[in-house]
């Protein structure tokens, strides 16, 4: 059996054992509160700062509410309000260095907190979200979407390799789209049928029609700069386009963002509406240029079968994407097959008319005429029919002359833009 002193012992050991676990815990307890205690007054630290710094911004004093700001992060680098402030008067200052990290800052916390100041729609927003807004304005502003040659010519500054296959990807993805609920898919290989330049000058046309369906170009603007340069769909029948429309082109998506982007800018007031007219102008000048300083030379019209079939087939595919009209299409139809010697008119020759025999004098007889309305050959110009009745004459108009106008085709949208 065991002895006393070693009973004694062991208790004595567990004793101590359970007061220095009971220790731990109250210590645990007491620290964990002592740092939530130390945190809650961290997150005052510089709120009187920021109070300070929000005031002077909405008197317009920037530079005094930057330097409220900067105090207020010293204390608390986390306080959203001064680094939303300071960002902001950063901006207006023009340090957009700055700002762009004030602005990655917020985005990293990711907090709950809203302001109204550097709100696009005027109202309270969260402001982690302001400040994705206010970023992608400033990138906006840094980065060169239109480059200027020395010849003067405006081109977007994309890579040759990028804008190729961007061109090639919007002429597949309007493909792939039902222009009309009649109108089949058409089912083409873009590489083997149009070059590279000319799927660059198409990717153009759709990024203005897509602008013009968006409302972000008024109707006169798509036709303007469509007519200018349809000679790069239409070689045969229509003037040359701009010299430099053949250039690799940014989606229609980037293009469309762009706008969009420079638009909330406006509205943030983050850029004026000069700065975003300006810019929205040179994209627009560099899609299409509505009065060319120098033309592309004309197209030579293809001398063999082979060729002009292909031709034939770029009109249909072309008629498919909804960029030119059915006019427009057999116009360039004849033109190719001209060229050819397919559509060529024969000469007339002259016919010899027999003698005309003398006339007959007959006694005048009643004949009775009787004709149905399918008998009546319609002329393409008839006359417009009157009926007299109670002395008002009304015009006739039958249902064969209604069916032989033709519709219209709508591909410029009915659009009025607010730019």
């Amino acid at each position: 059996m065991f002895s006393a002193r070693f009973v004694k012992s062991v208790l004595l050991s567990a004793t101590a054992l359970s007061l220095l676990s009971g220790c731990a815990i109250f210590d645990k307890k007491d620290s964990d509160e002592e740092s939530n205690w130390f945190v809650r007054q961290f997150e005052k630290d510089g709120v009187k700062e920021a109070s300070e710094a929000t005031i002077a911004y909405s008197q317009g004093d920037f530079k005094k509410a930057l330097e409220y700001a900067t105090e207020a992060l010293k204390a608390n680098p986390r306080n959203q309000q001064a680094l939303l402030v300071g960002a902001l008067s950063s901006e207006e200052l023009g340090r957009i260095n700055r700002a762009r990290q004030y602005y990655e800052d917020l985005i990293i916390i990711d907090g709950n907190e809203t302001s109204i100041l550097g709100s696009s729609n005027g109202t309270k927003q969260k402001i982690s979200e302001i400040a994705k807004n206010r970023l992608r304005a400033i990138t906006i502003k840094q980065t060169e979407l239109v480059i200027e040659n020395k010849n003067g010519t405006k081109n977007f500054n994309i890579s040759k390799e990028a804008g190729n296959a961007q061109s090639k990807e919007t002429i597949k993805t309007a493909l792939k789209r039902k222009v009309t609920p009649k109108a089949p898919k058409t089912k083409a290989n873009i590489d083997e049928l149009f070059s590279q330049e000319e799927q660059n000058m198409i990717s153009r046309f759709l990024v203005l029609k897509e602008l013009a369906e968006k409302d972000y170009i008024t109707k006169e603007e798509f036709l303007t700069r469509r007519s200018a340069n349809i000679g790069g769909l239409l070689p045969l029948t229509k003037t040359p386009p701009a010299t430099g429309i053949d250039q690799p082109v940014p989606s229609p998506e980037l293009i469309v963002e762009r706008i969009t982007i420079l638009k909330e800018g406006v509205e943030s007031r983050a850029i004026t509406p000069r700065e975003f007219s300006a810019e929205r102008d040179v994209i627009i000048e560099a899609l299409l240029p509505p009065s060319p300083r120098t033309r592309m030379k004309p197209k030579a019209p293809s001398k063999d079968i082979l060729g002009a079939a292909k031709d034939l087939r770029k009109l249909e595919v072309l008629y498919d994407l909804n960029l030119i009209t059915s006019n427009e299409k057999e116009a360039e139809k004849k033109a190719i097959e001209k060229y050819l010697g397919i559509n060529k008119d024969p000469k007339p020759q002259a016919v010899v008319q027999p003698a005309a025999p003398a006339p007959v004098q007959q006694a005048p007889q009643e004949i009775e005429i009787k004709t149905t309305v399918e008998e009546v050959a319609i002329p393409l110009k008839p006359e417009v029919n009157t009926v007299t009745k109670d002395g008002e004459t009304t015009a006739l108009v039958t249902k064969q002359e209604v069916a032989q106008t033709p519709s219209p085709q709508n591909i410029v949208p009915n659009v009025s833009s607010p730019f």
